[in-house]
């Protein structure tokens, strides 16, 4: 993971258009997860999968494609 710039504080993944981190839609794409647990899991937190990079991270984390959920 990046360091993020003091500037882009806010342009991290859970403010970005293309995360998704719903314990539903974590439980679609990780067929089984119920199984072991829960896409309401407490440790999980707000973690989630980036669509742009098809990755599993952290809310906090970011990159240099972010869009604005707003």
């Amino acid at each position: 993971m990046k360091t993020q710039p003091e500037k882009a504080i806010q342009n991290v993944c859970i403010n970005c258009k293309q995360f998704r981190n719903s314990p539903g839609y974590l439980e679609s794409v990780f067929k089984g997860m119920t199984t072991f647990g829960s896409g309401h899991a407490s440790v999980r937190k707000d973690d989630g999968i980036c669509l742009v990079n098809d990755e599993y991270l952290s809310a906090d984390s970011w990159c240099d494609k972010f869009e604005n959920r707003g």
